[in-house]
């Protein structure tokens, strides 16, 4: 019962030791039953040299790209029957993939992992019980918290996701899992008990946080848009940001409507994209 993990990086690789240093310690599971897949966008092979030998490693050399390109490339090399997508600046708890594969073990097609930083925050709003996920409730799931029955015919959206040329810098896990779901049903379970970390507040990727926020708000109205979300979800994701810019010039917070704004016409401009005048929609809703 093969795991195949599909990573990539340019230039983290403190973040990559540490990522193969969680990895090398892991408890309770057959190393050669894991594969890792390196798409490099830099220059980071020598960190590798401490990779657990029993680990199946493939190591891709790639030019920068988007991380829903790099990730595609990478999935033409799986062998695994499982598939999860670690970011370069992620960890693992010593038990994450031994409770991963029992879950999976249990008959599950897709096990979603609880995220916390350093200090145990949470990185997302993550439920406290163990659930499964719907096709509009994803239990908070992030790319580096989702482990899936490898489907072959799936990829990523290269439209969406950090590096994206059209901004649209979020939603290619959203869509991803969306797929996982049209494909065989919503037979993901969240489990927080499995934990995943990573950094909270990173905005490395861009100039500031208000860029990023901007860039993050377009690739969720692409995805409203795309997967037909509920009227419901649609109005709140446009009418919060709305009430915080109004709230921001009641109480004369210029962070805060500046913040909301950036949230607004982010949305509003990532759900009025039209993915069919690029040329570039590889995986567009109407190939799911």
């Amino acid at each position: 019962m093969m795991l195949s993990l599909v990573q990539t990086s340019q230039n983290r690789r403190q973040e990559l030791i540490r990522f193969i240093n969680s990895l090398n310690n892991q408890i309770g599971i057959d190393f050669s039953l894991i594969q890792l897949i390196f798409i490099d966008q830099g220059n980071n092979k020598i960190v590798f040299n401490q990779l657990n030998p029993q680990i199946k490693f493939v190591y891709l050399q790639h030019k920068p790209c988007s991380l829903s390109v790099a990730r595609n490339y990478g999935l033409q090399y799986i062998k695994g029957k499982y598939v999860a997508f670690p970011d370069d600046d992620c960890w693992y708890e010593p038990d994450t993939l031994k409770k991963v594969l029992e879950a999976f073990s249990e008959g599950h097609i897709g096990v979603i992992a609880k995220g916390t930083d350093e200090k145990g925050i949470l990185t997302n709003d993550f439920p406290l019980e163990r659930q499964y996920i719907t096709l509009y409730n994803h239990c908070g799931a992030i790319s580096y918290t989702m482990f899936f029955k490898y489907i072959p015919s799936l990829k990523f959206d290269e439209n969406i996701g950090i590096g994206s040329p059209f901004k649209l810098s979020s939603g290619e896990e959203t869509d991803y899992l969306m797929q996982v779901i049209y494909k065989n049903g919503a037979n993901v379970i969240f489990d927080p008990s499995i934990i995943v970390h990573h950094p909270n507040f990173n905005s490395c990727n861009f100039k500031d946080n208000f860029v990023k926020q901007y860039e993050y708000a377009r690739g969720w109205g692409y995805i409203l848009k795309k997967h037909h979300y509920p009227f419901s979800v649609k109005c709140k994701s446009f009418i919060r940001p709305l009430c915080g810019i109004l709230f921001g010039v009641l109480t004369f917070n210029f962070a805060r409507i500046k913040h909301s704004s950036y949230l607004l016409i982010g949305r509003i401009e990532g759900y009025n994209f039209k993915a069919e005048n690029n040329g570039k929609n590889k995986y567009n809703s109407s190939s799911l």
